[in-house]
């Protein structure tokens, strides 16, 4: 098992213990998973396609049962929590979809304290941080994909508002333009930094090597590297990984790697 370095009183704020899921018995999605992850941390939840990330996000937010292991949240099973519990504590930003009806940006960010006590200001300050107010009146499903992104993020920070532990998210700035994805991977940041446990599945490596704390690297189902990104994002982990060589490449900053791709040439050999 690994452990971040952030815990409370010793006890992590989320933890994997052994778990397999499966959505056919005899073909395991999640197998033998066990990882941790404290508080104020931004976990990049990365693996190719087909991995077991969205499963495993799913599962540790109590929407597929394991059918082995258990998910604890501050050393409580979250199936053991009943369902408004789980929803003042952990938040969620699925990879696409939303409401299907003609509700306003300003409607859909409320629904974040469906389930709690109403916090007008909460949903003021995650419109505001999700740069929407301009937003607010539009219809949701008239929005670009990298909109309903930003307005999907601002139900979540609304969500978490007050007793928020853990924020769960899969690729929330795919659609995003680039302007976008800074501002908003730095929002995300500086709510790990406010104290929740951020587990994000992102496929740019880059961008997890800029901005995570910690790397959970999946494969076929397992957990094949987990910890700080400085021990997890290194080529020699990820190639046998993604099937891809990569050249290793030092960022501005001198500190955190960048990632350069180099495929085979589809040119070479034709004639």
């Amino acid at each position: 098992m690994t452990t971040s370095e952030n815990t409370i009183d010793g006890t992590p704020r989320l933890e994997c213990r052994d778990l397999r899921f499966a959505y056919e018995s005899d073909r395991p999605v999640i197998e033998n998973l066990s990882a941790t992850l404290g508080a104020s941390r931004l976990c990049a939840l990365i693996g190719p396609n087909a991995a077991g990330k969205t499963t495993l996000l799913r599962v540790m937010l109590g929407q597929l049962p394991p059918d082995s292991g258990s998910v604890l949240l501050e050393g409580t099973a979250i199936d053991g929590l009943d369902l408004r519990r789980r929803a003042a504590l952990v938040s969620y930003v699925p990879q696409r979809g939303g409401p299907g009806f003609d509700y306003t940006v300003g409607e859909v960010v409320r629904m974040g304290r469906y389930a709690l006590a109403p916090d007008a200001a909460a949903v003021d300050r995650a419109m505001e941080q999700c740069a929407l107010n301009d937003l607010r009146d539009r219809i949701y499903m008239r929005l670009s994909t990298g909109q309903q992104q930003r307005v999907l993020l601002a139900r979540a920070i609304a969500q978490s508002h007050g007793q928020g532990r853990v924020m769960l998210l899969d690729e929330p700035v795919s659609a995003m333009d680039l302007r976008h994805v800074h501002h908003t991977m730095q929002r995300i940041r500086r709510l790990a930094l406010d104290g929740l446990a951020v587990v994000m599945v992102l496929h740019d490596l880059n961008l997890a090597a800029r901005y995570a704390d910690d790397v959970w690297l999946m494969d076929r189902g397992r957990l094949e590297a987990a910890g700080p990104w400085r021990e997890v994002l290194r080529a020699d982990r990820l190639e046998p990984v993604y099937g891809m060589p990569l050249e290793e490449m030092s960022h501005g900053d001198g500190e955190r790697p960048l990632f350069v791709p180099r495929p085979p040439s589809i040119m070479s050999g034709t004639g």
